[in-house]
């Protein structure tokens, strides 16, 4: 079942820097484009390297390793050598805490 989870306050995150949030399951990126807040799965669907320690430029991730692009809105992956779409997660502002909406 999903539900949201508060996982970082807003006053931490920066426009196009990523910000990483290790949950029981997974490691959550967020980042603020365009004053909008995006949370995705911190993997690379090709090979499993960490997503954020790559190139963030406007709403578009580059993969470190293989040069996997992925659109950080929608996580849709861009070329090669992904063909599967970055998982990307529901995210609400209550208060001053970002949520983000994850399995349990």
């Amino acid at each position: 079942m999903a539900r949201y989870r508060p996982l970082v306050k807003l006053r931490d995150l920066k426009e196009g820097q990523i910000r990483i949030v290790e949950t029981k399951f997974n490691r959550i990126g967020l980042t603020i484009i365009e004053g909008k807040v995006f949370a995705f799965e911190d993997t690379c669907t090709h090979d499993g390297e960490a997503i954020s320690h790559g190139e963030l430029q406007g709403d578009v991730i580059t993969c470190p390793r293989h040069f996997a692009k992925f659109n950080i809105r929608s996580g849709r992956a861009l070329c090669p050598p992904a063909v599967e779409d970055l998982p990307v997660f529901p995210v609400r502002i209550v208060g001053d805490e970002v949520e983000v909406e994850l399995e349990d």
